[in-house]
């Protein structure tokens, strides 16, 4: 992020009013914000990743935002809604495994 202001990750429900309190006094702050909620995904949040001997990286999308997962700042853990499999429990069109 431009001048090193990295963004804070808000995980949350989409509906909730607290996070967005918050996200209202971070964006009053200038500060970039990610709001994700993991119930969204695999149909409206993607998320690539690597991991080696320089750390994390990848990308986090959302429905409005991307965000380099090795840039976050902190992360702001709230309610988020839980994670269920696809219908028909595929990924990315391949059967499950098992």
């Amino acid at each position: 992020m431009p001048g090193g202001n990295s963004p804070v990750l808000v995980v949350t429900r989409l509906d909730d009013v607290t996070a967005d309190t918050v996200i209202s006094e971070l964006n009053r702050r200038k500060q970039p914000v990610v709001r994700l909620d993991p119930g969204n995904f695999p149909a409206s949040v993607t998320m690539t990743t690597a991991f080696d001997s320089c750390g994390l990286s990848g990308l986090l999308r959302t429905a409005t935002r991307a965000m380099d997962i090795g840039g976050v700042r902190s992360v702001y853990w709230r309610r988020p809604s839980m994670y269920a499999a696809p219908d028909g429990n595929r990924w990315a069109g391949c059967p499950l495994v098992r």
